[in-house]
């Protein structure tokens, strides 16, 4: 999915992009969202967001990827789709992955360099939440109140 030819007009409230599933990624969808935050006069939000973001897309990276073989000929290169929704001043962040795995929050165990991820996500947010995709896939979305 691109992004529209002025993803910033008046008037727009919801963008997406789709970001090739490489270790740059996270870095790729921080960058977009501050940017688009910025536009939209939400900056002194995005230090929360692009956390948030950043969090969702490596959990996507990592955990969301589909299990079996990848068609490349066909463009099929497993990409991760990030979303933002704009509410009034609620912020709606999501991101798709093509796994019907779903996620899991554990307790942090700061003995481990991994597993806060969701952790994060939900000290930073008001909410979040999976919604699975058919034919497979799904969002895992956080609101940021």
């Amino acid at each position: 999915m691109e992004a529209p030819a002025d993803p910033y007009a008046a008037g727009t409230d919801t963008l997406a992009w789709s970001l090739a599933a490489d270790p740059g990624a996270a870095a790729r969808a921080r960058e977009l969202c501050g940017g688009v935050l910025r536009r939209w006069g939400m900056a002194d939000r995005a230090c929360d967001v692009e956390l948030v973001v950043s969090e969702l897309v490596t959990n996507a990276l990592r955990h969301g990827r589909r299990r079996g073989p990848v068609n490349v000929v066909d463009g099929d290169h497993d990409p991760v789709q990030v979303s933002m929704l704009r509410r009034g001043t609620e912020l709606v962040c999501a991101v798709r992955d093509r796994s019907d795995r779903m996620p899991q929050r554990r307790d942090p165990d700061f003995r481990f360099e991994s597993g806060r991820g969701l952790h994060l996500v939900a000290s930073f947010c008001s909410g979040w939440g999976v919604l699975p995709v058919l034919p497979s896939g799904k969002h895992v979305w956080a609101r940021l109140a």
